[in-house]
């Protein structure tokens, strides 16, 4: 319930323009892993591997909690909705002034169907393999809107019972000044 009313005034919040942000510098590689850390236990537990790949993408001017949002939001996903001895990979690179920040794991997968909706608040996918999974629905959304503050966006390229990758383009905020 907790989580719940966390996310609804982070949406709320965010779409009403009323967030208050401190963009400073920001460490991509330090966020994620500290996301990562967030969910070693679990991950231990279900003997899931996850891994970072920094592709040199070094600092990024950005608001430090909406990147944690988004990268706790992407690599929890990947944990819950991964297999047992599966793997995770966060991958960080920059292309001109946009930051990618790549997610994939080897989880349960999505239909075509599913993934289209993902985006959108309060979609929770249903089915024999998540039913058991804990969550708001509200995840992924503010994942996407936080992205489109930055100019940006946030897709998933998934395939049932091989897994999801979810990306997530941030333009760096010193290069809109």
């Amino acid at each position: 319930m907790r989580k719940l009313i966390a996310d609804l005034l982070d949406m709320t919040r965010i779409e009403s323009g009323r967030k208050h942000r401190e963009l400073v510098e920001v460490d991509v590689a330090e966020v994620a892993r500290r996301a990562i850390e967030t969910m070693l236990a679990e991950a231990a537990a279900r003997q899931i591997e996850i891994n970072l790949h920094d592709r040199g993408v070094g600092t990024m001017v950005a608001d430090p909690g909406e990147l944690e949002m988004i990268l706790n939001n992407l690599v929890s996903n990947a944990v819950k909705y991964n297999k047992q001895g599966g793997r995770v990979d966060v991958s960080l690179s920059r292309e001109a002034e946009k930051v990618i920040i790549s997610v994939a794991d080897t989880g349960i997968g999505l239909t075509p169907e599913n993934a289209a909706k993902l985006f959108t608040e309060f979609v929770r996918i249903h089915d024999s393999q998540t039913r058991t999974i804990l969550g708001s629905g509200l995840g992924l959304s503010i994942v996407r809107k936080l992205a489109l503050l930055y100019g940006g966006d946030a897709q998933v390229h998934s395939e049932p019972g091989v897994g999801s990758t979810f990306t997530v383009e941030l333009r760096d905020k010193r290069e809109q000044k």
